[in-house]
């Protein structure tokens, strides 16, 4: 039997009616002796010496409610009561890891010991979801723990996971060339932290692993880019961020990288020969070369590649003896495999070829040859030629290039742009490895400019000329004329020379006579000349050759109205008409006469039987008429003297000229007496001097009778 149920008893077994109120104070003094472990208490129930005794307890604590803030967990409950409504004087706080079951840990901080507040809190509390009890207490008494609370969590934060290592190592690129490679991973939740459950990854986006705890390890294997994703989840569910490592792996060393070097190494690039190829992308070259013993070479060159994998690097020769040349190229991944070795080969030759030899160049350059000068010479076997020609005053150079296949060259070249003039070829050798030697020169004359030939001859050929006929001219250039007379069927050639230059007589009787065909046909005459540059001018003329003469063909008078009726007299209108065999030059009878009409007079002298009849045109020689009559006595009769003038005029259609007299002279101050009934003669005519036919040849001075008797009859 406990203490508590003792006590009653033992106070019921006395009997005694009389309890005085030190007793019951005694008592509870005296169970309040008995220790800690009292779960109840009794007390009078009345006043009077008469009064019993009865047994109170507490009851259990409320199930308390909990609340966390960072690593803190406040806890509130109601407050307790005995049976009897005696109000607890405090409370014991309990802390549990588990909602049942476990060993309890005493409230710490503001919950430790005895509370006497209905809330207390804990501080810095270890992360985790915990459980809280409350139990009341009366001074010593102490009451029935409470029912445990819901599980309250004081972590918030999720753990940290980190890459602890990977292994192998990888290089400075982050690169592993060998497989598999493991990632270690870690986790941590914190001093506070209710600590790491597990770890999760998930490599290349695959199935997603959980490993328990907060260590893990991850295997990678296979070349390429890899991807592990990771995070770390407490106990309490919290789960991380997830973090990523990237994982390289290159176990296959690059292929031979792609090499391309110039076929020659020349003066001009051995100090920076320029190198190229194809690799790998992100992949590092390393280039050298050597000579053909291999007793020199340069220094190592790096290059690298770009993300097509094209690279380029130069490198210095200078160092390397004449001729072959060998080139080493090995690429290096990111990982650091290295490929095999790729070569290549090159001719080194810096040594410049000599200058063009034998140089040939027309001696001038004329309007027939400028759009192809050919200039010609020696150079080394198998080297390139360039030509540039230039001349004062022109604008741009006229180049070209010829190749040297076998040591010898040409060129043709358009000087068309050039200005005439010296004309200077400056040539220059390169050979096969692209070293050019010293430029040689030679020149010339450009003359495009032809000679300006005239000629000068006589427009006809005529009888007197046609044995000693001469081409003449003037030449600018003086150089030989070349001449040729032709009818179409024969030729006569002549030369001549000089700046007025002249053939002498060519004997062109056994040409055409062409003022005989109907239509006249023209010799044609022709004359060349080239000068020093070899341009030539040709300039042509024709001309007619006409070697028969003009002939006075007949002469007759006619009465012109006379008012002697039947018989032969000289008055006015009467006619005078003279035929050639053919026409004239106008020109030669009348200055500047065309065959128009001209005035003037007419003039009968006494002559006895043969009167001879003169004219008087302004600027003309028509020559005399002998009339063979008798139409005059005394001083001569002048017609048109005193009134209307005589005129004078050209049949085309007769070839004739026709005079008619003008006003009848009779009774004139001074004239003679015309006869009347005058017995017609033969008339004589006496040309003019200088006559000729329209192409010059002369018509005889000789004077013609006519065959037939004529008079100025009506």
């Amino acid at each position: 039997m406990s203490l508590a149920t003792r006590v009653p008893a033992l106070l019921r077994g006395r009997r005694s009616r009389k309890l005085t109120v030190a007793w019951v104070v005694a008592a509870f003094l005296l169970l309040l002796g008995t220790g800690s472990a009292a779960y109840a208490f009794w007390a009078s129930t009345a006043s009077s010496s008469s009064a019993a005794a009865a047994a109170d307890a507490l009851t259990p604590g409320s199930k308390p409610a909990v609340s966390a803030s960072g690593s803190s967990l406040s806890v509130t409950w109601a407050g307790g009561t005995t049976v009897n409504g005696r109000a607890a004087t405090g409370y014991t706080i309990t802390r549990y890891a588990a909602a049942s079951g476990g060993n309890g840990i005493p409230g710490t901080g503001g919950c430790a010991g005895t509370v006497t507040t209905l809330s207390c809190t804990e501080q810095n509390v270890q992360g985790g979801i915990w459980y809280y009890t409350v139990t009341p207490a009366i001074a010593l008494w102490t009451g029935v723990e409470s029912p445990r609370s819901t599980g309250t969590s004081n972590d918030a934060n999720a753990p940290a996971a980190t890459v602890s290592g990977v292994s192998p190592t990888p290089n400075t690129a982050g690169w592993n060339s060998s497989s598999p490679v493991t990632v270690g991973i870690t986790a941590d939740d914190g001093a506070s932290g209710s600590g790491v459950a597990s770890i999760s990854y998930v490599v290349d986006g695959g199935a997603q692993q959980t490993v328990g705890g907060a260590v893990a390890s991850v295997l990678v294997s296979g070349d390429g880019t890899h991807t592990v994703s990771y995070f770390a989840t407490d106990k309490v569910g919290n789960a991380g961020s997830v973090q990523s490592q990237t994982v390289r792996i290159d176990t296959q060393a690059p292929t031979a990288p792609g090499l391309t070097v110039p076929a020659y190494v020349n003066l001009g690039n051995a100090a920076a020969v320029p190198v190229s190829g194809t690799t790998e992308a992100g992949a590092k070259i390393t280039l050298t070369a050597t000579d053909a013993a291999a007793v020199h070479s340069s220094a190592p060159v790096t290059a690298t590649a770009d993300g097509g994998g094209n690279w380029s690097a130069t490198l210095n020769l200078g160092s390397l003896d004449q001729g072959a040349v060998t080139y080493s190229a090995t690429a290096t991944d990111a990982a650091g495999n290295i490929s095999a070795i790729r070569t290549a080969s090159s001719v080194k030759d810096t040594v410049a070829p000599a200058a063009a030899q034998s140089l040939g160049v027309p001696a001038y350059v004329n309007i027939a040859t400028a759009s192809s000068v050919r200039i010609s010479g020696t150079a080394e076997t198998g080297a390139t030629v360039k030509v540039s020609a230039t001349s004062p005053g022109s604008a741009q150079p006229v180049t070209g290039t010829a190749m040297a296949g076998d040591g010898t060259w040409s060129a043709n070249l358009n000087l068309g742009s050039l200005r005439d003039g010296t004309v200077t070829y400056t040539v220059t050798v390169t050979d096969a490895a692209g070293n050019t030697g010293t430029a040689a020169t030679v020149t010339d004359t450009k003359d495009t400019v032809a000679p300006v030939l005239r000629l000068n001859t006589p427009a006809n050929i005529l009888a007197n000329t046609a044995t000693g006929y001469a081409v003449s001219g003037t030449n600018d250039s003086g150089s030989t004329v070349s001449v040729s007379v032709t009818d179409g069927a024969t030729t006569v050639p002549g030369t001549a020379s000089g700046a007025t230059w002249n053939t002498g007589p060519l004997n062109l009787s056994a040409l055409k006579d062409t003022s005989s065909t109907a239509p006249v046909v023209a010799l044609s005459i022709t004359a060349t000349t080239t000068d020093a540059a070899g341009n030539s001018t040709t300039v042509t003329s024709t001309v007619t050759k006409d070697t028969k003469t003009p002939t006075v063909t007949d002469i007759s008078l006619a009465n012109g109205g006379s008012t002697n009726a039947n018989k032969s007299s000289a008055d006015a209108g009467d006619t005078v008409t003279i035929k050639f065999s053919e026409k004239l030059d106008l020109t030669k009878i009348c200055a500047n006469w065309t065959g128009s009409q001209r005035v003037g007079t007419a003039t009968i002298t006494n002559n006895g039987t043969d009167d001879a009849l003169s004219f008087s045109f302004s600027g003309c020689s028509l020559g005399t008429v002998a009339l063979n009559g008798n139409y005059l006595t005394g001083n001569p009769a002048t017609f048109g003297a005193n009134g209307t003038q005589s005129s004078l005029n050209w049949d085309t259609a007769n070839n004739a000229l026709v005079i008619k007299f003008g006003n009848d002279p009779n009774g004139s101050s001074g004239a003679g007496t015309l006869h009347a009934g005058v017995v017609p003669g033969k008339p004589t005519y006496t040309p003019g001097s200088g006559f000729t036919d329209q192409a010059g040849n002369p018509l005889g001075s000789a004077p013609f009778t006519s065959i037939t008797a004529t008079g100025f009859a009506p």
